[in-house]
């Protein structure tokens, strides 16, 4: 467990809980991914992305899908975790 699971953020059977987001982030072989979903809105988001020599570090596939919601729904921004 990378992250601490607490009433707001939570992780169980392959889904991570971000506020009012359910979602996934595969990470691993040069490979991430991020799916998010906001059930009150009944909106989805998914995004993948592979990685080069030059990309920057971090989930890129997650900080897209973060401005993405941003952008849609600016009310209910999608958290950093871990």
């Amino acid at each position: 467990m990378c992250i601490a699971n607490t009433d707001a953020t939570h992780y169980g059977m392959g889904l991570l809980v971000l506020n009012d987001w359910i979602s996934q982030h595969p990470l691993f072989f040069g490979y991430t991914a991020a799916q998010a979903y906001l059930p009150g809105e009944h909106l989805a988001i998914a995004v993948s992305t592979t990685k080069g020599h030059n990309t920057p570090d971090g989930h890129t596939a997650q900080t897209i899908t973060q401005r993405i919601a941003a952008a849609l729904v600016p009310d209910h921004p999608i958290p950093d975790f871990g």
